[in-house]
């Protein structure tokens, strides 16, 4: 719909984004020849007079520096075409919107005239950051989710106060999300929600500023994250720039749009790809670190055969140390008798082999490299690595394979190919993806990074057998995706190793929490369990979507109280997705090997869901209620992180369960639990989790 430049303008001039109680089909308003636009949710919400830029030659461009500007509808998109700005021949902005659909894609596309850097483009902005967005008071009820580059690492929920802030304060600055973000009210189930979907161009990114009375300005802007990176564009070449989701919701509770805009993602960039799962299983580095050897492994498969067989564990994962040096796939000698002697050994005890590699890490000291120096990439800022961050502790000394390079990504296929056929593995964890994606002058300058790590990692994944089933760690979410069965969860959750012979158990801790994300220590995450439990909460909405979720290990060691080791294992199973022990297994005393093999539990992890946590966005810092629905019941994890007991009654409101007759059952302890008056209440010492069955029932209701 074309309309006059001052009819917009008075419609937007008092509050850029006004959100109320109902939704509905985006529509875009602009005048015919303006490079502006604004979306619009009938009465509901505004985005407003919001245009686009570019990056040339080290220049930000706006769309209003175009001579000529025409918008037109093509097959029901509307379309801004801008030409006449040399070096460009042509700008082109695409906004897609379909009846009964509460989201828009925004699209680009650009052509060049003559060659010249790209250094990115921002599809919706506002000149000097001025609000484009803006909340109804009371502006405390809202909050913003950003996801962090690595993605799902540490993304983060904010109060506006608290990004306020962070800017006030010029801190360390978190106000930046790649690859989607959401901004809603949790108590009034409105949400605003951004997405990339794609990554095949640059990571997108959206970056939020506050400004006076709940104000907001949000650029969505394809770049390198630190936009070192330019590509050069030359003469006739088109770039097209991931496209975008920008959608309102007011029908449904923000945990669920987050759901459902993970959906829409994974269906854009997995590329029909399916995703595949493993059988439970066991991994060696959380014990072993890289000292791990033979008989460490066979040990641990020597007892899974006869102590976890039948509980349905199968995978023996050899983890790093294995290679003579990281990044150089020779067999060390602490396995004498070859790596396929090793596999054929656990294959043979009808057990299934895992297998780390890095496929972009080199090891700079392999003479190889000095006579492939094109090979390698060199980046603009590499940061030096601290020795005692147990984080990044493995990447100390390495360097990375340019994708870019012709030679790079077939030396890679024929080199992991051979590894697959000479080792049998039936699982891969491929690790170490981020080093490949520093941002750095490329062979190839009219590539970015992401293009070429893409190019190496398909290119890889094609000559491997179609069954191997591959979990990626620490890189880029976005980054050939469909590759991947599976991604990693976050850090590490351990420092890897064991205290002592004494006391032979993986070397973690409980963590602590504040309670509340008003107080979380911005910049700052806790060690241990209270971390991994703050990212699995805020990445559940990749589970099935986008990957299958690779949580780190859990443990059931000593180091932790038995109810810690419980509530471990008990969020490993409501996230679904793979299941893999880290402890010296051979090495626990009987009540904690039971936490492997309590069957109620592991028939909650079989289903394959993800638990949703219906408090993510009320106040918590680490969620309290998990929900899982399945057909025939639905299961809650009630968790109490804290340092202190905590006695609470839940409605069924409060856990979003129709009204009716329920039976209630404590999955760990087997035994039923008291339920009357349409709630539950529970009194939960500190650091316990209850694991509670719910299923409908025609009889009375567990009485008190």
């Amino acid at each position: 719909m074309h309309l006059k430049k001052s009819v917009l303008r008075s419609a937007f001039l008092v509050a850029a984004l006004a959100l109320s109680c109902s939704a509905a089909t985006p529509s875009v308003e602009h005048t015919p020849t303006g490079a502006e636009y604004s979306l619009k949710w009938g009465t509901a919400a505004q985005i407003s007079e919001v245009t686009f830029s570019l990056s040339v030659n080290g220049q930000w461009i706006y769309g209003d520096a175009f001579p000529r500007r025409v918008w037109s509808t093509e097959s029901g998109r509307q379309v801004l075409r801008c030409s006449g700005l040399p070096p460009l021949e042509e700008f082109v902005l695409t906004i897609e919107t379909a009846p009964d659909r509460p989201y828009t894609v925004v699209s680009a596309a650009l052509k060049a005239s003559a060659e010249f850097k790209l250094g990115g483009v921002r599809m919706l902005t506002k000149k000097a950051e001025a609000p484009n967005l803006a909340v109804m008071n009371p502006a405390k009820g809202w909050t913003v989710f950003v996801e962090s580059l690595q993605a799902p690492d540490h993304g983060r929920i904010f109060t506006l106060d608290q990004l306020a802030k962070l800017e006030a304060e010029k801190k360390e600055d978190p106000r930046d999300a790649f690859w989607v973000s959401t901004l809603q009210n949790d108590a009034a189930n409105q949400t605003l929600a951004f997405a990339a979907l794609k990554g095949e161009l640059w990571p997108t990114t959206f970056e939020w500023r506050t400004a006076a009375g709940g104000a907001l300005h949000l650029s969505v802007r394809s770049s390198s994250p630190e936009s070192l990176e330019h590509i050069a564009v030359r003469p006739g070449r088109q770039v097209e720039v991931d496209p975008v989701l920008i959608g309102y919701w007011a029908d449904r509770r923000p945990t669920k749009v987050l759901d459902e805009v993970g959906r829409i993602m994974g269906e854009s960039v997995r590329q029909g790809r399916p995703m595949r799962s493993i059988e439970p299983g066991w991994s060696s580095w959380h014990s072993y670190s890289r000292e791990v050897t033979a008989e460490d492994v066979m040990k641990a498969a020597r007892f899974m055969k006869a102590e976890l067989y039948d509980a349905g564990y199968r995978y023996i994962q050899l983890d790093g140390g294995w290679w003579t040096k990281p990044g150089s796939y020779v067999v060390n000698k602490d396995f004498p008798r070859g790596m396929r002697d090793l596999s054929n050994q656990i294959t043979d005890m009808g057990l299934k082999f895992g297998l780390h590699i890095s496929p972009l890490r080199v090891n700079p000291t392999d003479p190889y490299w000095k006579t492939h120096p094109k090979w390698l990439l060199s980046p603009y800022n590499k940061k030096p690595i601290d020795p005692n961050d147990a984080d990044m502790m493995t990447t100390l000394g390495m360097v990375y394979l340019d994708g870019s390079h012709p030679d790079v990504p077939p030396y890679l296929a024929g080199q992991f190919k051979q590894m697959v056929e000479d080792y049998k593995p039936t699982f891969m964890k491929w690790d170490h993806h981020y080093g490949s994606l520093e941002e750095g002058p490329r062979f190839d300058p009219t590539m970015t990074g992401l293009q070429a790590h893409n190019k190496a990692v398909r290119m890889i994944r094609a000559a491997l057998p179609e069954d191997l089933v591959v979990t990626r760690s620490m890189g880029w979410l976005y980054g050939a995706i469909e590759c991947y069965d599976a991604v990693r969860m976050g850090n590490d959750i351990n420092k890897p190793g064991v205290k002592s012979k004494k006391e032979p158990y993986a070397n973690i801790t409980y963590g602590k929490t504040t309670g509340s994300i008003e107080e979380v220590l911005l910049g700052r995450d806790y060690k241990g369990m209270i971390r991994f439990a703050r990212q699995a909460a805020q990445n559940y909405y990749i589970h099935n979507h986008i990957a299958l979720c690779d949580p780190d290990a859990f443990f059931s060691s000593p180091q932790y109280s038995l109810e810690e080791a419980r509530i471990h294992i008990t969020l490993q199973a409501l996230m679904g997705g793979f299941l893999f022990g880290g402890d010296r297994i051979e090495s626990l005393p009987k009540d904690r090997l039971e936490l492997y093999r309590h069957k109620p539990l592991l028939d909650v992890w079989r289903s394959g869901k993800h638990a949703v946590p219906l408090d993510l966005f009320s106040g918590a810092d680490i969620p309290r209620i998990w929900k899982l629905e399945l057909p025939d019941r639905t299961v809650f994890g009630f968790f109490n992180w804290l340092d202190d007991a905590r006695e609470t009654t839940w409605s069924l409101a409060d856990l979003e369960m129709a009204a009716g007759t329920y039976q209630l059952t404590d999955l760990w302890r087997g035994a039923s639990v008291p339920y009357d008056a349409d709630s539950v209440k529970l009194s939960m010492p500190a650091h316990t989790v209850r694991l509670i069955e719910f299923r409908k029932s025609s009889a009375a209701p567990n009485a008190k």
